[in-house]
């Protein structure tokens, strides 16, 4: 891959929406003054493990480079490290598995 495609417009947007998936939708609801229990079951269970899926697919789909699939586990890292416990460390694993595997069904 060349170094042109990878500093693109494509590459800021993924930048962007993983940025505002992981970062700025757990202020929300810390702003809304969510219980634990709907931060982990909306965010963690919902929102992020539906923007992987649907990144993957994306990917998948438009065949575009494999290190998009890094940006939101890498983003959402330095998101759990401010905002959540310990214990949601693992998910990051867990959503990169999840956009490879949406990425490699959608390939063909």
């Amino acid at each position: 891959m060349n170094q042109g495609k990878l500093l693109s417009l494509v590459t800021l947007w993924y930048l962007a929406f993983a940025a505002a998936i992981s970062l700025v939708v757990p202020i929300i609801f810390i702003e809304m003054d969510a219980s634990d229990v709907q931060k982990v079951g909306l965010i963690l269970f919902g929102i992020d493990v539906l923007y992987s899926l649907i990144v993957g697919v994306l990917i998948g789909l438009t065949k575009q480079p494999l290190v998009y699939l890094f940006f939101f586990p890498i983003i959402y890292l330095l998101g759990v490290h401010l905002f959540f416990d310990n214990y949601a460390y693992y998910f990051g694993a867990a959503y990169t598995i999840f956009t490879f595997l949406a990425c490699g069904a959608a390939r063909k």
